[in-house]
């Protein structure tokens, strides 16, 4: 009986032998493995053989490895597609602004009072704002990041405001509570390290929030005394008008506030019969009055004793 084998290895017709594919082929077809070591697949010039009958490591060609101008390429994209996200970061909560303005107003300081002054007024106009932004949100309301205005100090924008002057007094007064903790802070840090850095961010810090508490126009002092009297802006005028006659103390910051917080001061007393105003208790009154009366001698005192201490240091 004749058998037939199912995988013949006769020749085709043709009369040509083709052999079977090796089992371990490069993936180029021209090396296989044939038991202990790389052949190649064809009579052909072949390449440098795979290192492993497992693992095959094609050389990389020339366009591959083009050089520092393809690394420098790589380098850029790189940067691009990540630098982009930290932008598109800073832009969307608001940071960018605020950094933006820092850096400018800490260059214009350092210019003409070098980078300490410049740090410590920074931080503390930074600590200042930040009480009024905390209290603001404290009370379920938005505001703006600090916006460091050089040479006018920092200012943020609410985008919603209260419905009453105590609450807008309590905002007012946030940013000088915060101010003053920082100063003190700083001033204590002088007394432990005896570094004079410390003394002059605390003398800084307590003038700041003292001109602050002057009640004209837009400083923390209008809005902290508006719920308790309409006479008080007046008074924060008369107050100028005593500084500049009889110490001569004349500031080109000082005649802007001046001139710009007319309007307001007209506006107050028309809207004196407002219930923005009635309506706050009498209990709230005197508490905005007290706190405010607080802050003005602590800040004046301290003032006085870190200027004291400061003074033979920088003679």
């Amino acid at each position: 009986m004749q058998m037939h084998d199912p995988n013949p290895k006769l020749p085709p017709d043709s009369g040509q032998y083709i052999p079977p594919q090796p089992t371990h082929v490069s993936p180029d077809g021209k090396w296989f493995w044939d038991g202990t070591k790389w052949a190649p697949t064809h009579a052909v010039s072949a390449d440098i053989p795979p290192q492993s009958p497992y693992h095959y490591s094609p050389a990389p060609s020339r366009r591959a490895s083009g050089g520092i101008g393809a690394g420098l390429l790589a380098a850029l994209a790189a940067a691009w597609a990540y630098g982009k996200y930290a932008l598109l970061f800073l832009f969307k909560f608001k940071a960018f602004g605020t950094l933006i303005s820092l850096l400018i107003s800490f260059g214009g300081y350092a210019l003409f009072w070098g980078p300490w002054f410049a740090g410590a007024l920074i931080v503390m106009i930074f600590v200042h704002e930040m009480g009024h932004v905390v209290e603001i949100r404290r009370q379920g309301m938005q505001a703006t990041a600090p916006i460091f205005i050089p040479f006018l100090g920092a200012a943020i924008f609410q985008r919603s405001h209260p419905t009453d002057a105590l609450k807008q007094a309590q905002i007012g007064i946030a940013g000088p509570i915060a101010g003053t903790i920082g100063a003190t802070a700083a001033f204590f840090l002088y007394l432990s390290t005896q570094w004079e850095v410390f003394l002059l961010a605390a003398l800084i810090g307590f003038y700041i929030n003292l001109f602050n508490m002057i009640p004209v126009w837009q400083l923390d002092g209008a809005w902290v005394l508006a719920p308790v009297s309409k006479w008080f802006q007046l008074a924060g005028y008369l107050l100028i008008a005593v500084g500049v006659l009889a110490f001569g103390f004349v500031s080109p910051l000082i005649i802007i506030i001046a001139l710009l917080g007319i309007p307001t001061l007209v506006q107050r007393f028309r809207d004196s019969s407002n219930p923005y105003y009635t309506s706050v208790p009498m209990r709230g009154r005197i508490a905005m009055g007290a706190a405010w009366l607080a802050l003005v001698i602590y800040l004046g005192v301290m003032s006085l004793q870190a200027d004291t201490l400061l003074g033979p240091l920088v003679r």
